[in-house]
């Protein structure tokens, strides 16, 4: 005999469970469909129905997730396991960076803004973290992993690249919005950012040059396909101290090593490459050349440049 209490009887609806998870139902039934890492019970009506138990996992693979880690990988731990990868996440990563609820409710709430494609809901939502969780929190806690969701979710076939397209234009308003006050000092440090060619993704570019203003910095943003040759102009016209490069998936798209090797050859004395993105230490451990450094997160980035600051 089973009670209300007990952990196993199914009795949340989906909304019910997206609410606490922070998962869109859409990916919840995908995780399901493609990964069965729930099994839910089923109404008289035929409406999912989860357990206590369920919810709990859900919401340890929610947070493994947001830690950086792809769902087909955690998708068959037990609870426990779960349990332990997450307590060892948040000790790598410290407290404020998981679990903030309100890190939480925000990225629930833009992804539902994202999967209805609804523009609107997205930028107030966005907006409104700004001004709650600061700017670095903002790009580190919120948009970062958004951006991750929005990119393995595409690859997972669980959103269209109108999607896509929609919460990048939105994030480029955002992130405008966000640093527009910032006026770096004209004499200050320079720094030139964008993607190489075959890169398309401009997002994480456009993520550090709003980070490097925050800084202080004067940002030359490039955008997207360039050549090695363009960013070493660049940086010698606007005499950047720094080039910084965002790569999605750098290995996969031909020649990016040897890209980053004639922009290295072509960069006026002094200057320094930056790469940052999921792949940039791969590419870093091709390339050998002491001017060439490689960060996987936004707060890394600012160390980074802090030190070429005060070197």
């Amino acid at each position: 005999m089973t009670t209300s209490t007990d952990r196993s009887v199914p009795r949340h609806p989906i909304r019910v469970v997206a609410a606490r998870t922070g998962l869109a139902p859409t990916l919840l039934r995908a995780w399901e469909r493609r990964y069965g890492v729930v099994e839910p019970g089923r109404s008289e009506g035929g409406q999912r129905l989860y357990s206590d138990d369920d919810v709990e996992r859900l919401l340890l693979l929610k947070r493994a997730t947001d830690a950086g880690r792809a769902i087909r990988n955690v998708a068959e731990l037990s609870v426990e396991e779960l349990r332990q990868l997450v307590r060892e996440d948040r000790s790598a990563l410290g407290p404020a960076e998981m679990g903030d609820p309100r890190v939480d409710a925000a990225l629930a709430e833009a992804w539902r803004a994202v999967e209805a494609m609804d523009a609107e809901a997205l930028e107030q939502e966005l907006r409104r973290a700004v001004v709650t969780l600061g700017s670095a929190a903002f790009t580190d806690r919120l948009v970062s992993p958004l951006l991750r969701t929005i990119g393995q979710r595409w690859v997972d076939g669980e959103v269209r690249p109108a999607h896509e397209h929609v919460a990048t234009e939105v994030i480029k308003r955002v992130l405008h919005w966000m640093v527009e006050p910032a006026r770096a000092d004209e004499d200050g440090p320079g720094v030139v950012v964008g993607t190489l060619t075959g890169e398309m993704h401009e997002l994480g570019a456009l993520l550090a040059g709003a980070t490097a203003a925050l800084e202080g910095w004067r940002v030359t943003f490039l955008g997207h396909d360039l050549p090695p040759e363009e960013f070493a102009l660049a940086a010698e016209t606007v005499a950047a101290n720094v080039v910084g490069i965002s790569t999605i998936n750098p290995l996969s798209v031909d020649g990016i090593p040897g890209q980053v090797s004639r922009l290295l050859d072509e960069l006026p004395p002094g200057a320094q490459v930056v790469l940052g993105g999921p792949a940039a230490g791969a590419v870093r451990d091709v390339v050998l050349d002491a001017r060439l450094h490689s960060v996987e997160s936004l707060a890394a980035f600012r160390g980074v440049l802090q030190k070429m600051r005060d070197a």
